[in-house]
């Protein structure tokens, strides 16, 4: 199991989330009341065997992201806030990291919630002595007859894995086909000719990468990105002989230095039958494998927050508390807001939504499916449903919200209307506004 992580907490779509980006990193944004990135750190601490994660974000955050570190985490990792240049890449950030990181490592995107045992991803890469061994959630099927749009094919992957469902063979993003085609090699498919191409199978941006890739990044200076650069170029060359791959150190070959690298890997396999399935993966041209966990649709959950679709969607499901745990509601007696009189917080939530500390609610109001932050304050008539509410939201009464996002110190008019739609930090919507389908921001809110 490696021992030290890297999540990109610089590198996720905030520019997705925009307006609840503004004045916070998507990191620290809340799910369900508790800060995205603590599902990360969760994840690893389940794994049973990681100590030190660094924590890459850019200078604008970084006092933020300190004061989470040293002030709300209280878990057993060891964290070192790592700043880059904005906008930098994980690839680049990974070069920054090289002198830190001493063995096999993990990068995960800071945007990730899942419930998966990362051992079966160690057990795997050590097993086969990966180059990279990536996570890959499949879709739940969907009904053939119905073709897909050509906007559906956006951000998608064409990805190709071998019939065992273990090695990464091919990986084209839709963006660099020609006309949503994937050109596979006659080669490739000589090779492997059970090869399978999937568009529905997504990268969930965790990858285990072998220690050796960080050399790679040294010598290829122009790769910015690991999911768009790193990893496509190690499934082509795994394919190649040693000699094909540009790792030399002065006066040091490819072969020598792939060499020494495969000896380790095979000396590090626990069991004959696994270094013996080692030696036959590496004979012939290629020296070294590139693998994949593909996570069924029904065997965990495993979400990318990088969206305002997708950071609802996983607010919602976290708020059921079926698969997480959610922020901490206190009863009546912990939390005094509750026992005020008038308050009818208790009475007015759902079982499946989520309730902040100091919420105050008025009469013949309902939230449902909903997340609430602390020291929210509802009027009477309010109506929430499939609803975001971060901390210090104003909503007063006979107001009405659906697939709403309202961000902290906002604040909602007497008798507003809003659908499908996203309050910035601190705007005020004026009372009786009916607002779908729109970000309001503080231009917006200047045009009213």
């Amino acid at each position: 199991m490696p021992v030290q992580a890297v999540i990109m907490a610089s590198c996720s779509d905030g520019e997705n989330l925009y307006p609840l980006t503004e004045q916070m990193p998507s990191v620290l944004l809340p799910v369900a009341n508790r800060h995205l990135l603590s599902f990360q750190l969760e994840l690893l601490e389940r794994a049973a065997g990681f100590k030190q994660v660094f924590l890459v974000t850019e200078e604008r955050w970084l006092s933020k992201m300190s004061t989470y570190v040293s002030e709300t985490y209280k878990g057993p990792l060891k964290i070192e806030v790592i700043v880059v240049d904005e906008g930098a890449g994980s690839a680049e950030a990974l070069r920054k990291l090289t002198p830190k990181l001493h063995s096999d490592f993990v990068v995960i995107a800071g945007d990730v919630i899942t419930d998966i045992d990362f051992a079966r991803l160690a057990d795997m890469h050590r097993l086969h002595g990966a180059a990279v061994t990536a996570l890959l959630k499949e879709a739940p099927p969907r009904d053939s007859a119905i073709p897909k749009k050509a906007k559906e094919l956006d951000g998608i992957d064409f990805i190709g894995i071998d019939e065992k469902r273990q090695r990464l063979l091919h990986v084209e993003s839709a963006a660099d086909c020609d006309a949503g085609v994937s050109s596979i090699s006659q080669s490739l498919l000589q090779t492997y000719p059970h090869l399978q191409i999937h568009t529905d199978l997504s990268d969930m941006h965790v990858y285990i990468l072998a220690h050796w890739t960080l050399q790679l990044l040294e010598l290829k200076p122009h790769f910015a990105s690991v999911k768009f650069e790193l990893l496509p170029y190690l499934v082509r060359k795994q394919f190649l002989s040693k000699n094909n791959l540009s790792l030399p150190k002065p006066g040091l070959s490819a072969q020598k230095v792939l060499g020494s690298y495969m000896s380790q890997a095979l000396a590090m396999s626990s069991s004959p039958a696994a270094a013996a399935a080692q030696r036959a993966d590496n004979s012939g041209g290629g020296g070294f494998r590139c693998c994949c966990y593909v996570m069924p649709p029904d065997a965990g959950y495993c979400v990318r927050a990088n969206s305002i679709a997708t950071y609802t969607q996983a607010n919602l499901d976290v708020a059921r508390g079926d698969r997480f745990d959610k922020a901490s509601e206190l009863a009546a007696g912990a939390d005094p807001i509750l026992s005020k009189e008038g308050n009818f917080a208790l009475k007015s939530f759902s079982q499946d939504s989520a309730r902040g500390f100091g919420v105050e609610v008025g009469g013949r109001s309902s939230v449902k499916k909903s997340s609430v932050g602390p020291h929210c304050r509802l009027g009477a008539g309010v109506k929430l449903t499939n609803c975001i509410l971060m901390d210090h939201v104003v909503v007063h009464d006979k107001v009405t919200m659906s697939n709403c996002i309202v961000c902290s110190n906002a604040e909602i008019g007497e008798g507003a209307t809003l659908k499908d739609a996203q309050v910035a930090v601190g705007v005020t919507v004026a009372p009786g506004a009916t607002i779908k389908g729109e970000a309001v921001d503080h231009d917006r809110e200047e045009d009213e």
